[in-house]
């Protein structure tokens, strides 16, 4: 074939650069441009350290996972002690545990994100130094936030993939537009928890559920369905080995198969349940075997406050007492209260609370698609278990709520375009004007947040330097116990004991299970209440401790210690030689 002209050559190019394939690749860039912008702003205008206890605590899980090859933790809670001791005197032979702070198991979170997070440390290995300065940690810089990040986009695509096929171009184009414009969505993104990487697996295992679906609809070979069903099955497993609570959404992706096929449908929603229990069957067997329980302590945790940080009474307490009664009737009252406060705050606020009303109203829309329809029933069922498990939990489990977050923006767009069609608006300009305008509202509060001022370091209470400080004044083999032990457990690599209720614990553990070389108080505790808090309340066998100056007893073990950070801070260990050493 010979070649065309140079003058055709040229007009081809012209073409494909004006309504071809040039055109094309010319958006995507400048989207990909407008999303590298929004995520680099962001970070480097709100990012300046970890905030979140959860996000520390598997930090730090993943540094060991790298260096042991073991799930094992330096954040120690006197809780998991009890639980493993009540255990070891198990009647089950097979069970031989050892309530040990040195290698002590993790019995409370689930495996997969600290050990992504291990991956990626190996690669910056050399970057565990001691932090100086106000400076952001490498590891959290060049590990933490861009997988973060990475899981962010990757849900934006799956979501525009979910939206295409549900409902049409527009709403998947403008939903991940909006999803990329929310500022909850760059927030969790920077977070460092496993909250991202969950939403991402989830997502996945709703696209690829609905995809299975459609294609038995269409007709397809039963090889292309049935492989989706078994991926969707095991990434909804691969979620739960993230964050338990997104085993909400199993029995909704089981009811939405269930309903979905016309015959033997029940018996592929029940082969869906068993996939997924056949991926999380390993890691049960390992609770099991090493905790003596299917979750470990995790079911436990619902028997704290609502903040896991500030009132987390019952993972302070070496001896719970477990009346079935009381247990009962607290956690009653706990899931009415949080049932409300969800409602009023989470719920309704859900992402940037602007599409989440159009969600709700899509329930009274019956859409023409029936696909449509039966995944957004079972989309509720969903939400509605999570709001069950939230209630119960507390805050941390709380935010699993933003796993629909990519859902509610697109049925809430999808009822929006609706409603802007049925408005007949002739004009161009004045459908671009209600559409830009949505746009606008539901990205304001992202660009509240980018206004000045900048975001600031995470104190009170955390600070690396003083961590830092703090914990280079004991050996790797020496205990400190504090109020915040997944900061010394991440920052300062030391082996930590969360601060116990009472001060009779306190002797309990270092006389009977090991020596604790230093006591490191921070804001978490003395701010707490004055009188019904530390003067009266459950943290009164500390108070003596906490006042100025300390009136340390004649018996306590830790008699040195100075004040940091003109007395938000104090730290006490047993002799004054080790910061004369320094």
């Amino acid at each position: 074939m010979p070649n065309k002209p140079f003058e055709s050559r040229i007009q081809d190019l012209v073409y494909n650069v004006d309504v071809g394939i040039g055109l094309r690749l010319i958006k995507f860039g400048l989207y990909v441009l407008f999303l590298s912008v929004v995520m680099v702003v962001y970070t480097a205008s709100e990012f300046r350290g970890l905030k979140d206890a959860e996000a520390m605590d598997c930090a730090q899980l993943g540094r060991e996972f790298m260096f042991n090859h073991k799930l094992v933790t330096k954040c120690v809670r006197p809780a998991s002690m009890w639980y493993l001791i009540e255990h070891l005197e198990s009647p089950n032979p097979r069970l031989s545990h050892n309530p040990q702070i040195m290698d002590h198991p993790d019995t409370l979170h689930p495996p997969l994100y600290p050990v992504a997070l291990a991956v990626g440390f190996k690669v910056l290995r050399s970057a565990f130094v001691p932090i100086e300065g106000g400076r952001i940690w490498a590891p959290e810089q060049w590990i933490i936030i861009p997988m973060g990040h990475l899981c962010t986009i990757l849900t934006g695509l799956m979501l525009y993939f979910m939206a295409r096929r549900l409902f049409d171009a527009r709403v998947a184009t403008l939903g991940v537009t909006l999803f990329f414009l929310s500022d909850a969505v760059w927030h969790m993104s920077i977070s460092g928890l496993p909250i991202p990487m969950a939403t991402l697996l989830t997502t996945f295992a709703m696209y690829t559920a609905v995809t299975s679906m459609a294609r038995r609809e269409e007709g397809r070979a039963p090889v292309t369905w049935i492989f989706l069903l078994l991926v969707s099955a095991a990434a909804c497993g691969l979620a739960f080995l993230t964050r338990y609570g997104t085993a909400v959404v199993v029995p909704a992706l089981a009811l939405y198969i269930g309903v979905s096929c016309e015959k033997k449908g029940w018996r592929w929603g029940t082969i869906y349940l068993v996939i997924f229990l056949a991926v999380i069957a390993p890691w049960i067997w390992r609770n099991i075997t090493v905790t003596g329980g299917p979750l470990g302590l995790a079911p436990y945790c619902a028997l704290n406050g609502e903040d896991a940080v500030q009132d987390n009474t019952f993972e302070r307490t070496l001896a719970p007492m477990l009346e079935f009664g009381n247990t009962v009737h607290a956690l009653e009252v706990k899931f009415i209260t949080g049932i409300a406060k969800l409602y009023n705050e989470n719920l309704r606020t859900l992402g940037d609370g602007l599409l989440v009303c159009l969600f709700m109203a899509t329930f009274f829309y019956s859409f023409a698609r029936a696909q449509a329809r039966r995944f957004r029933w079972c989309l509720l069922l969903g939400l509605l278990l999570m709001i069950a498990v939230a209630a119960l939990f507390g805050r941390a489990t709380a935010r699993l709520l933003y796993i629909f977050l990519p859902f509610v923006i697109m049925y809430g767009l999808a009822f929006f375009f609706i409603l802007l069609d049925r408005l007949q608006l002739r004009l161009p300009i004045m459908r671009m004007s209600v559409v830009g305008s949505i746009v606008v509202l539901s990205a304001l509060p992202l660009t509240f947040t980018l206004l000045p001022p900048a975001a600031q370091p995470p104190y009170p209470p955390y600070y690396p330097p003083y961590i830092g400080h703090v914990c280079s004044l004991l050996t790797e083999d020496e205990l400190i116990c504090t109020d915040m032990p997944w900061a010394t457990a991440w920052y300062g690599n030391r082996q930590s004991l969360l601060l116990p209720l009472t001060i009779e614990d306190f002797y309990e553990i270092n006389d009977y299970t090991k020596h604790i070389s230093g006591l490191y108080f921070t804001t978490i505790t003395r701010d707490r209440e004055y009188v019904k808090t530390l003067q009266t309340g459950p943290f009164r066998s500390w108070f003596p401790l906490l006042e100025q100056p300390p009136r340390i007893p004649p018996d306590f073990p830790l008699q040195q210690g100075f004040p940091l950070n003109n007395l938000d801070q104090m730290f006490l260990t047993d002799s004054a030689q080790r910061w004369q050493k320094k």
